[in-house]
């Protein structure tokens, strides 16, 4: 286990505050004349205000009353609290004390505002600033969850990359929004979704609560981090280094400048690929597909934790063989948008699969340049 810090949602993860939340929300509706039935409203809850509103009553009613709406609802909030519990779930802290513990950095990372981390700790008797090293809210980023803003910058904050870091959350917002910050998601089944949800929503384990989380704590660090090494943001920009000097290589051949390694959980390289797409007329010859075939006696059943690290952003095609193949994670420089796939494909739903964390950006400025400089012919 790798893993360096463990990332918690508040709302309906640590604190039971998720039906307080819709029935704040409802209030709030109902005051400017909308009756939501709470159904409809625990749908959008783990999405911050900004998200929420729209989703339940449309963009024009949004542009409308969204900002009053939003300023209402904390007060409702913090009115329910005045005379509701809003315990920590069995084990909570204790699963907190235990990620210490074992020497992880605790992050609260939550779509509310920070003024609402004062009702919670009233309400709940527990001190929230002293249970994290940090805690990140919606006044540090510019959007709400399910965008990755708030884990992105909870990542941050800690000094560590993505793939040093593991998202616990109660909803499939939490999951999407660790998902797209590059972080493993671990689903808590303490809100409204169920565990087939979470899973497609990209957690790569689901619990039933604090207190089962606590008691498989050992196997859900794993399943989170199978890697020996830590990866590091250093050792991710080592690891594309390589894989730069092979997109070189390509270009010398008159290929697109792309290059990929496989690495093992040592981080020792043990494929490496550049595009051929061209030489052998073959369209599904990606830096990818021959990395794979290279380290095809090494991409065994059982294994979980190689490292894929190309200089452009996987496609469906490459993506879709990760997963097939149980890759850990997944690093890339440049994105690629026109075909870009670590966006488009969703979760597998076999046991032999595995759902790849997806870090981007990695040395990004290096490889967008050498790809520019390279497809325009100024090598």
């Amino acid at each position: 286990m790798a893993l360096d810090a463990l990332l918690f949602d508040i709302d309906g993860t640590l604190l039971d505050t998720n039906s307080a939340h819709v029935e704040a929300w409802r209030r709030a509706f109902e005051e400017f004349g909308y009756r939501i039935a709470r159904d409809r409203i625990e749908l959008e809850i783990g999405k911050g205000g900004d998200k929420l509103v729209p989703a339940i009553l449309g963009e024009e009613v949004d542009k409308r009353d969204g900002d009053a709406m939003r300023k209402r609802q904390p007060d409702e909030f913090a009115r329910l609290a005045k005379y509701r519990s809003f315990a920590p779930f069995p084990s909570a802290m204790r699963l907190l004390d235990e990620a210490r513990s074992r020497n992880l950095k605790i992050a609260l990372a939550t779509s509310s505002k920070r003024a609402h981390l004062q009702v919670l700790t009233e309400a709940s008797g527990v001190d929230l600033e002293g249970a994290a090293d940090l805690i990140t809210t919606s006044d540090d980023a510019e959007e709400s969850k399910p965008a990755p803003d708030i884990v992105s910058a909870a990542v941050h904050k800690l000094g560590l990359s993505p793939a040093q870091c593991a998202m616990v959350g109660d909803t499939l917002y939490d999951m999407q929004s660790a998902k797209h910050a590059g972080v493993i998601g671990i689903g808590l089944l303490t809100g409204y979704q169920s565990q087939e949800t979470l899973l497609r929503s990209g957690a790569r384990a689901v619990f039933k609560d604090p207190a089962h989380l606590l008691h498989e704590l050992t196997q859900a660090l794993e399943l989170a981090s199978p890697t020996a090494a830590h990866l590091t943001q250093e050792l991710l920009e080592s690891l594309m280094a390589d894989a730069l000097q092979l997109a070189r290589e390509a270009a010398l051949t008159g290929e697109a400048p792309v290059g990929c390694i496989i690495a093992d959980g040592d981080a020792r390289i043990i494929a490496r690929g550049f595009e051929q797409t061209k030489q052998g007329a073959d369209p599904t010859a990606h830096a990818e597909m021959l990395a794979f075939a290279a380290a095809a006696g090494s991409l065994t059943r059982g294994r979980r934790d190689r490292i894929l690290v190309c200089t452009r952003e996987p496609c469906v095609m490459c993506t879709g063989a990760a997963m097939q193949a149980a890759i850990d994670t997944i690093v890339y420089g440049m994105p690629a948008p026109a075909d870009s796939g670590t966006g488009r494909v969703v979760p597998p739903e076999t046991a032999d699969s595995q759902m790849p964390r997806i870090v981007g950006g990695v040395l990004e400025k290096d490889c967008s340049r050498l790809f520019r400089e390279l497809t325009q012919g100024k090598s």
